[in-house]
């Protein structure tokens, strides 16, 4: 009889302690901007741990030209990275290397040519959507890429037209084989996240994850103040993968040397890490990517 009454006891001790890798939120999987700032960072230069999934993230493709004084294209998008050192056999190579790996791109980012804001502008919703689905399948075909991040941050439509144009780039591409999974990058900022909440609110179901730019809040953000900025925005993305992130040097939001680990070791202990990401490699390679090596170590962990 003693025996029978200590063994649900038991079962329930073991679930208790594997909550944490069982809860739904926790994820394997770690995110990496590249080659925005030209700092002649390459994929082999970033360490990889066999035990995440890793997405690198090209930065940037934009619908402007390419010329010195850049202007828009309506949707015919260009490539605006370090092709110098990230070209398409560099990509077929590191994933070749490292099975784990997957490489998008992503769209739009601050700024365009000499600092200039890169603002989604289209001519038209339906113009702009033809273009950017035949410019963009080129490019991640010619790249052998897996998806695409959204990362507009300026903006010459109202937030209609952008989840509209947006949402229905991101069903294109994925109805028609071109991509397997999308990301949207939005920052505390009132004109920024009407655009990308809109787009949520009409789309989420199509967007697989949200990279939060937490680095642009204060720097010197606290742990506390951390976890709950991510609480404000899990709700604004409600049903989202909200991924918390940090800036490589430090210079905004919660640091990786000031607290970042301790509150993602938190969420971790709450089942609700769905990743990490960072901007980004071309920075940390002057700091050896020892803080790439910690996050993929805190999300691979097996408690």
């Amino acid at each position: 009889m003693g025996y029978f009454s200590i063994l649900p006891l038991s079962l329930l001790i073991i679930l208790l302690l594997s909550a944490v890798d069982a809860a739904p939120g926790n994820s394997n999987l770690f995110r990496e901007y590249i080659g925005a700032d030209f700092n002649n960072v390459k994929f082999s230069d970033v360490p990889i741990n066999p035990n995440v999934e890793f997405h690198f993230i090209l930065s940037f493709s934009i619908d402007y030209t390419t010329s010195s004084n850049p202007s828009p294209t309506n949707g015919d998008f260009n490539i605006f990275w370090d092709t110098s050192n990230l070209t398409p056999q560099q990509v077929s190579s590191i994933k070749k290397t490292h099975p784990n790996v997957k490489v998008a791109v992503s769209l739009g980012g601050d700024s365009v040519g000499n600092g200039s804001p890169a603002y989604f502008n289209p001519s038209s919703p339906e113009s702009w959507l033809s273009n950017a689905v035949s410019s963009l399948t080129k490019i991640i075909r010619d790249y052998n890429l897996d998806g695409i991040d959204i990362d507009y941050e300026h903006f010459k439509s109202d937030p209609t037209t952008f989840s509209m144009c947006i949402g229905k780039l991101i069903s294109t591409l994925k109805d028609n084989n071109v991509i397997s999974f999308a990301s949207i990058a939005p920052y505390d900022d009132d004109e920024v996240q009407s655009h990308y909440m809109a787009l949520w609110r009409e789309y989420g179901h199509v967007i697989d994850y949200v990279n939060f730019q937490f680095y642009a809040y204060d720097e010197g953000t606290t742990v506390g103040e951390f976890l709950n900025y991510f609480e404000t925005q899990r709700k604004n993305y409600g049903g989202g993968k909200v991924l918390p992130s940090f800036i490589s040097d430090g210079s905004g939001g919660l640091a990786p040397g000031g607290g970042f680990f301790t509150a993602c070791s938190r969420l971790k202990s709450e089942g609700k890490l769905d990743g990490i990401f960072v901007w980004c490699a071309d920075d940390s390679k002057g700091l050896g990517f020892k803080y790439e090596r910690q996050s993929q170590s805190l999300v691979a962990i097996t408690h």
